[in-house]
């Protein structure tokens, strides 16, 4: 085993986001060998060896590492084996001739001619299948039925065009990264940015657009943004919660939903003034929307409202919590009388075991652990909620989601949203690393569930489903889309693990939907717009900015 043919591959796919090249919590980067056995500011984590007093090791057997997910058990053995072999960078060699106890003499062996082989067979289907000698070696001589399915021809592949939003397609088919649709609506063109790359800037934008930071103390307070919302007067409320980074990360803290030290404060976005609190002592808050003089707030397990001058009101408690995947009820937006909240599931769908053999609705049932609002969009009627206060009044509007995060209104009523997809998924297949899109018109309040649009999740589902939606993107794995925003024209979204930073969305000449890096920052976690039509930017280390376009 060597860490460049082995290691490497299972730490770039599940451990970039946080001790990459451009992110290292706790100083530690595990995609550089070198970096790697230098270790952390707390030391090494590696001891080349000893498998069993390396701290890298038990991180990962007993799965506190990644964050996001354990590794499989094939991946641990190979990290275990690894070190316990010293950790090389590379495989051993060919071994020596002399090292190996059976070898062959070339003047002991007679090659025997071929005739067959002297002229080119000019009829491929005369060539024996491999299948077929198999059948041969082992003594049983195969039908001529078999015999004439082996010589058949194979069928032509045929293509076909990219399927449109009410076309069916299996739920885990292969998907490009960063691929696009022919999502209809107002987009605007994309700017012709460079692919991501490690060496971009850091917290420079591209495509013209100028930053400028705000409330620098909240940076130095290891505290984290995670989410943010505009009042129509400029006020700025933002949700603050441990960082997750730095050296004084509490993972007791970090990996708790429901532990009381998380905040919500008002900023005047007017002015160069400070920030007030308005919430204390409450779990993790991952949405936040202001509407009809209210601050709408989702946190861990329910949503509530902060009216203007008053205090936190619960308004429904209930929905599914995961800690550990940091998997909740996330986003929550108001629009056209209606509340929506986007509600991650308690499965991660794939690094805990595929979903065989079970029916849509069963699948749905494990994923959601039971919940019948959780790996769901939901919403409920404001009016009702408000009335009666009851999870009850919560209903699906979407199904085929694993984690959906950040939730924003577009214009023109439709609803766009991320969605963080599972770990570990190999390479050519689609993790659900997604931006989607939901158009409320076409899902009247009250429709069937088995009626409502199908994204997808989880990723064991496969087959024909009538409600199957495409996603507006598809993102590369373990990209975990964060917040999302309507600004200038488009949508614009964060992306906290593989190629990090601040994306914008926009139409391809060809029609195609597409995103495109507009700056590179870690860990951005949370966006708004402002009343003045301003980007508002959070991120996991308290860094707050604002951005707007007319820079060269």
């Amino acid at each position: 085993l060597g860490y460049e043919e082995d290691i490497y591959p299972i730490f770039n796919q599940n451990c970039n986001s946080c001790h990459g090249a451009v992110a290292q919590i706790n100083e530690l980067q595990v995609t550089d060998y070198d970096a790697l056995l230098k270790g952390s500011v707390n030391g090494p984590v590696i001891e080349p060896g000893d498998a069993e007093n390396s701290r890298l090791w038990e991180m990962v057997s007993t799965g506190k590492m990644p964050l996001i997910g354990q590794l499989s058990d094939e991946e641990k053995s190979i990290i275990e084996a690894w070190i316990n072999a010293g950790a090389p960078r590379q495989r051993s060699g060919i071994p020596k001739l002399s090292d190996l106890w059976l070898a062959l003499n070339p003047q002991d062996v007679d090659l025997a001619t071929n005739a067959a082989c002297d002229e080119e067979v000019a009829d491929p289907q005369t060539l024996v299948n491999g299948r077929l000698l198999q059948f041969l070696s082992c003594g049983v001589e195969p039908d001529e039925e078999t015999i004439a399915q082996f010589l058949t021809p194979e069928p032509a592949a045929s293509s076909s065009s990219a399927a449109s939003s009410g076309d069916s397609a299996p739920a885990a088919a292969p998907a490009p990264a960063a691929s696009g649709s022919t999502v209809s609506g107002a987009i605007a063109p994309t700017l012709g940015l460079a692919p991501p790359s490690d060496a971009d800037p850091f917290l420079i934008p591209q495509g013209g657009f100028c930053i400028e930071q705000r409330l620098p103390r909240l940076a130095n307070q290891d505290r984290s943004i995670t989410a943010l919302a505009f009042a129509p007067d400029g006020r700025l409320f933002i949700a603050l919660d441990a960082s997750p980074s730095g050296q004084n990360v509490d993972p007791l803290v970090l990996l708790d939903a429901f532990h009381p030290s998380r905040s919500i404060v008002v900023h005047d976005s007017n002015s160069d003034g400070g920030y007030g609190e308005i919430l204390t002592e409450s779990p993790r808050i991952t949405g936040l929307n202001y509407a009809n003089g209210a601050l709408y707030v989702s946190r861990a397990g329910e949503v509530g409202r902060i009216p203007d001058g008053g205090g936190y009101e619960k308004l429904a408690g209930g929905f599914a919590v995961q800690s550990q995947l940091f998997h909740a009820n996330n986003g929550i937006v108001v629009s056209d009388g209606w509340v929506y909240v986007s509600a991650g599931g308690v499965r991660d769908g794939w690094s805990d075991g595929p979903l065989e053999n079970i029916s849509e609705d069963a699948a749905q049932s494990i994923v959601s652990g039971g919940n019948g609002l959780a790996a769901r969009i939901v919403r409920a009627p404001l009016d009702l909620l408000l009335s009666e206060r009851s999870i009850n009044n919560f209903q699906t509007a979407a199904r085929g989601v694993r984690n959906p995060y950040g939730i924003t209104r577009a214009p023109d009523g439709r609803l766009w949203f991320t969605d963080n997809g599972s770990t570990n998924v190999p390479e050519g297949i689609s993790a659900g690393d997604e931006v989607n899109v939901f158009d409320p018109s076409s899902v009247p309040g009250g429709t069937p569930e088995g009626a409502t649009p199908y994204y997808g999740f989880p990723l064991a589902l496969t087959g024909a489903n009538p409600n199957w939606r495409a996603p507006a993107i598809v993102l590369p794995n373990t990209a975990a889309p964060t917040g999302i925003t309507w600004a200038y024209g488009t949508l614009f979204y964060g992306q906290y693990g593989r190629q990090p930073g601040l994306y914008r969305v926009g139409r391809a000449a060809n029609g195609q939907v597409i995103s495109e890096r507009v700056m590179l920052v870690w860990p951005l976690i949370s966006l708004a717009t402002a009343p003045d039509g301003a980007l508002w930017i959070g991120t996991g280390t308290g860094g707050l900015y604002r951005m707007t376009p007319g820079c060269g």
